[in-house]
């Protein structure tokens, strides 16, 4: 009786090529960044950091995609690559204002210490220790920003936000609807608190009607992930540099002209 095949099934040449320049592309973006940044003694490190956190995350959840995809997980992919989307989302907050870049940074890393200092469940020593760390964010703000720090902690007292960035930017869906509206329908797809996660895992498996419990080959649906995780972690990219005022225009359309759009006919 033949061995059922439980994979890995490979990428085929041209995906792992798409795949791995993208993350030369982000790893690029990353050294400018970071070379940049040494030379601006003066500069704050709360936006430098959390855009760096933001980015690598990024970084290796395209990565993962990739191993849910050659295991044979591909239909599970939707749910790692929504968080790409809110990825994004928060490098817009970051950004989009660049004289609040610094406080936007302590609000981004200081969001769950915050929270859990307000924990009623949580150990008045962990509570203590948190403080701490908010504390030593806050240090880093310009005094003006101090202030605003201190009301905006004052405020997750009395309600805790849905979103760290709120309420600048009302929701994910509002922050994408108005500016990056060419990903308004991925994001509806892989929002699984819109339809269970059901859309997003029928769309991303090549048999969906018979699909079982075991790993399979998806050849066609590898594909769609592997372009889209790789459009978002160029996007998420190419979005840090413009934060960071090392965008290379030219750069991002060759890359999109070279590996993006030969992927849309196949």
């Amino acid at each position: 009786m033949p061995t059922e095949t439980l994979g890995p099934w490979p990428l085929p040449a041209d995906l792992e090529a798409l795949h791995d320049a993208v993350i030369e592309f982000a790893l690029g973006v990353n050294g400018r960044v970071d070379a940049q940044f040494e030379k601006e003694a003066s500069r704050g490190p709360l936006a430098y950091k959390a855009l760096q956190r933001l980015h690598r995350t990024a970084i290796v959840i395209h990565r993962s995609v990739k191993s849910l995809c050659v295991a044979g997980w591909t239909a599970t992919t939707p749910v790692v690559m929504r968080t790409l989307v809110d990825l994004l989302v928060s490098v817009f907050a970051l950004g989009r204002k660049p004289e609040d870049a610094e406080f936007m940074g302590f609000r981004f890393m200081a969001h769950s210490l915050i929270e859990a200092m307000y924990d009623p469940d949580a150990e008045p020593a962990q509570q203590q220790r948190d403080k701490v760390m908010v504390d030593l964010l806050k240090s880093n703000l310009s005094a003006p920003d101090v202030k605003r720090a201190a009301d905006l902690t004052l405020a997750y007292q009395q309600k805790i936000p849905p979103y760290w960035y709120w309420p600048d930017i009302p929701n994910p869906g509002t922050a994408i609807k108005q500016n990056m509206g060419r990903l308004w329908t991925l994001w509806h797809h892989f929002c699984g608190s819109s339809h269970g996660a059901d859309v997003g895992s029928v769309l991303f498996s090549d048999n969906p009607d018979g699909a079982g419990i075991n790993p399979e080959e998806n050849p066609r649906r590898t594909r769609s992930a592997t372009v889209i995780s790789s459009r978002f972690l160029l996007d998420i990219s190419y979005a840090r540099a413009q934060c960071e005022n090392v965008a290379d225009e030219d750069e991002y359309k060759r890359f999109v002209r070279e590996y993006i759009k030969p992927q849309e006919g196949i």
